[in-house]
């Protein structure tokens, strides 16, 4: 496969995927909102996806880097997501079942995108590719479709959000099946001594606790930005708008996160992206009612997530030998976006109705202060480690094309 072929494939997995993520995470609050739940109903149905993205994506990486294999695994477990989520019109009256379909569903969701980062990143060292620039087309999936869901929910209701989050998750499935698989070694199986020896790491360790201290504070954006928003009364399409410009700020900054790596290191860069997260939770505290500051706030996101995400995926990726890289990104995902999702969200959905937005966005702030500390005191930069080229399913390293 030419390089140009496998970046367009690359790409398109990542804008429908997070496409889907553009149009499920605004607007589903206020679905929730809309079929009558509180505040706390809705932090507690975020805090059960966070809840399984803690262990799930280690036990899909473990079966992912045992196997060798990780799109097969990636095509069925999107085409289960996709039947999954076109179920939940019909549970929305009950909170048990609109809880345990989360949980299902969150079940399957957590196996994709850890294992297509690793297939991206041992892409990127075989040939001419850039993980950034690939990555990049994933928020340009998201910027789309949260302005075009904006206008959307406007007009109609939440309620639309299905069928766009169900097509573009088959339209995954379809995509997978044309994607080249990236392999270890045959017979190479990961070891548990070998990754307890990476986690006993002082410099994992601290990447991780800084890690998951980001995405606790992340947590009440995710599940509350919208509904925040619309309480100081915005109108649904200004609220796609602003979620589609924090990410567009993403988008440009993904274009020269490489280079800022390779400049600056992971350690300076993740320190960084924490203070920018400061002062954008401080905000949204402090001025929401000002169009300006709010919007301000969301140009933050390029650092916040934009060279966050990147610095932690990269750092692990350095961190851990070829034969944990799917587990290595599994315990990313899983103990950031996971266990940091889940207790963020589960105290945002009690402290919201208690204390209100202000409070809960500054006290994201202090514990995005404290990630801060973490990196400054503990974090160091780990070394580049390169990784072997790709095989082929009969074993043997795919050529680098020309």
């Amino acid at each position: 496969m030419s390089e140009r072929a496998l970046y367009l494939r690359l790409s398109a997995f990542y804008l429908q995927y997070y496409g889907a993520v553009g149009c499920f995470v605004p607007y589903w609050p206020l679905y929730l909102r809309e079929s009558g739940h509180s505040a706390w109903v809705v932090g507690l149905a975020f805090a059960v996806l966070g809840t399984l993205r803690i262990g799930v994506p280690l036990l899909w990486g473990r079966v992912m880097d045992r196997r060798g294999q990780r799109m097969p695994v990636i095509v069925v477990t999107m085409l289960i997501c996709s039947a999954l989520f076109a179920a939940m019109p019909h549970v929305h009256h009950s909170v048990p079942l609109l809880l345990g379909l989360h949980a299902a569903y969150a079940l399957f969701w957590n196996a994709a995108l850890p294992a297509f980062d690793v297939i991206t990143l041992h892409s990127t060292r075989s040939t001419r590719l850039d993980y950034s620039q690939i990555r990049l087309w994933g928020s340009v999936g998201f910027v789309v479709t949260v302005l075009i869901c904006g206008v959307l929910v406007e007009r109609h209701g939440a309620t639309l959000i299905h069928p766009i989050v169900t097509v573009l998750m088959l339209g995954m499935v379809a995509l997978g099946l044309y994607i080249p698989d990236t392999e270890h070694a045959a017979g190479a199986a990961p070891q548990r001594d070998a990754l307890m020896r990476c986690l006993r790491q002082p410099n994992v360790i601290a990447l991780l606790l800084a890690a998951f201290l980001t995405q606790l504070a992340f947590a009440p954006f995710y599940s509350f930005f919208s509904i925040y928003l619309q309480e100081q009364g915005y109108s649904s399409g200004l609220i796609g708008q602003l979620w589609a410009f924090g990410v567009i700020s993403e988008i440009g900054i993904f274009l020269i996160a490489s280079q800022l790596l390779l400049r600056y290191g992971v350690r300076a860069t993740l320190l960084f992206s924490l203070a920018t997260a400061v002062l954008r939770w401080a905000l949204l505290a402090l001025a929401v009612d000002q169009l300006f500051w709010l919007a301000f706030s969301q140009l933050l996101h390029f650092a916040s997530f934009g060279l966050y995400h990147t610095a932690t995926v990269v750092g692990m990726h350095r961190m851990f030998p070829e034969h944990l890289h799917g587990q290595a990104q599994a315990l990313l995902a899983g103990l950031s976006f996971g266990a940091g999702g889940a207790v963020g969200n589960f105290l945002a959905g009690y402290a919201w109705d208690a204390f209100g937005g202000p409070v809960v966005f500054m006290v994201a702030a202090i514990v995005a202060a404290l990630g801060c500390i973490v990196v400054l005191v503990a974090v160091q930069d780990p070394p580049p480690r390169p990784i072997p080229p790709p095989r082929t399913a009969g074993g043997s390293a795919t050529p680098r094309p020309r």
